[in-house]
């Protein structure tokens, strides 16, 4: 399936089937927290390490269990992703109740706009902002009826820690997209580190038994195995594959999905006024679709970023098993790409190739001319990233982003009298 398209799939999926995870939580709401968790995080890992086989990723799993700052890397992500979300929205759920619980944890897309340009060097543009802040306000509304928001003394401290889950959630989703590891060993990973965790918040309060309910079991397999494994990768790998903002603006539809659930399951009415949410994300993802800048990637040196716009488009290798991607990146690199002008594409060739400068570049980058293909599937997402015809020549670099600027920078100094591409991202002359 093309890249786009199966990103997309993914997307759609995710927000579906992860929309009903807070309602699932409030079906176990008479469970144990640490019991449950503890029993979740079973089901968690024993079903990622199937996946994981399944999916024939034994390899690269093993190369993260032995390599200790990747495992370390991915002990911290999950932990930051799933046990702070799930142990805090069971403590708050039963003070706050699903649907004010989804809305304040769902902030969080918010919150990274604060570290899309500091952990991921994406330009962040004021349409972006105004895409985001209208999709927030339209849970607002849907939460409040228009009103002033009021909280009850006994809601300050379950929605400080619903804030604190959002934050901690900002900056996870962050650093998935920013290390580009393997999802289904990821997965594998995480759910180890949440088992351990909360295997010991379990022994530490005794290993507490209740009787779990019906609706407790659904839950648990929910959580355990749905959303803990499957939602989980269909989230991230879409994530990385889609412009980072765009996604989580359509991500913003989650509570209207979760209210129409919690309808259905828990019995909490439906107001007229949540379509505010549909059409405030809407018009939102609009703007989002019109912003050309947001997303590119923000190069330290001024020069590169105001001649011309990089694009990380190391989404589209998440499955390469070409030894140097795979090697650039495990070791945190990533892939950058520029659109180049058909007028120095012979320059780029002869510095590639005679000039000394860049003997180290030239194993690292790749020019995919019209016609030519990495895989079907790569070229079409990079064009697709870039905004680039069939008939676009476009300059691939692989590496350390700072290793990569260096590259670009140097090729538009050498091209000679111009950039590649001018700043409305058009070919010079």
């Amino acid at each position: 399936m093309d890249i786009g398209k199966k990103a997309n799939t993914y997307l759609l999926l995710a927000l579906l089937l992860g929309a009903a995870m807070p309602v699932m939580l409030d079906l176990a709401a008479s469970a144990n927290i640490y019991e449950f968790l503890f029993f979740a995080y079973v089901l968690s890992t024993a079903g990622s390490l199937i996946f994981a086989v399944k999916s024939g990723k034994m390899g690269r799993l093993s190369s993260y269990l032995k390599n200790r700052r990747s495992f370390s890397l991915l002990v911290v992500i999950g932990l930051l992703n799933y046990a702070f979300l799930e142990f805090g929205l069971l403590v708050a759920e039963r003070s706050v109740g699903a649907s004010l619980a989804t809305v304040v944890y769902r902030s969080y897309p918010v919150l990274m706009l604060l570290f899309l340009p500091l952990i991921l060097r994406e330009s962040v543009t004021k349409r972006q902002i105004a895409a985001l802040v209208l999709a927030f306000l339209g849970i607002y509304i849907a939460l409040t009826g228009g009103a002033a928001l009021s909280i009850s003394t006994a809601e300050v401290l379950p929605i400080a820690l619903l804030v604190g889950i959002a934050l901690m959630s900002a900056i996870g989703t962050t650093l998935v997209k920013k290390f580009a590891f393997d999802m289904e060993s990821s997965m594998f990973i995480f759910n180890l580190a949440n088992l351990a965790f909360f295997g010991i918040l379990f022994a530490a309060a005794g290993f507490p038994h209740e009787a779990l309910s019906a609706a407790s079991i659904l839950a648990l397999v929910y959580v355990g195995v749905v959303y803990n494994v499957f939602v989980g990768f269909m989230y991230y790998w879409s994530l990385r594959a889609i412009k980072t903002t765009l996604f989580t603006n359509i991500y913003f539809l989650s509570p209207f999905v979760t209210f129409v659930f919690s309808y259905l399951i828990l019995g909490e009415p439906i107001r007229v006024y949540y379509l505010a949410i549909a059409a405030l994300v809407s018009a939102g993802i609009i703007i989002q679709r019109k912003d050309t800048k947001g997303g590119t990637y923000h190069s330290k040196k001024a020069e590169t970023h105001r001649e011309f716009p990089l694009f990380d488009v190391t989404g589209a290798f998440g499955n390469s098993d070409a030894p140097y991607i795979t090697s650039a990146l495990d070791s945190d690199g990533r892939i950058l790409a520029a659109r180049v002008n058909p007028e120095h594409v012979g320059i780029v060739d002869d510095i590639l190739m005679n000039d000394r400068d860049f003997i180290g570049y030239a194993e690292s980058s790749i020019i995919l001319r019209p016609g030519s293909e990495l895989h079907v599937e790569e070229s079409r997402y990079i064009k697709a990233a870039i905004g680039a015809s069939d008939s676009d020549h476009i300059l691939i670099s692989i590496g350390d982003m700072d290793y990569s600027e260096g590259f670009f920078e140097l090729l538009a100094q050498k091209a000679g009298n111009g950039p590649f591409v001018n700043s409305d991202n058009k070919f010079t002359k």
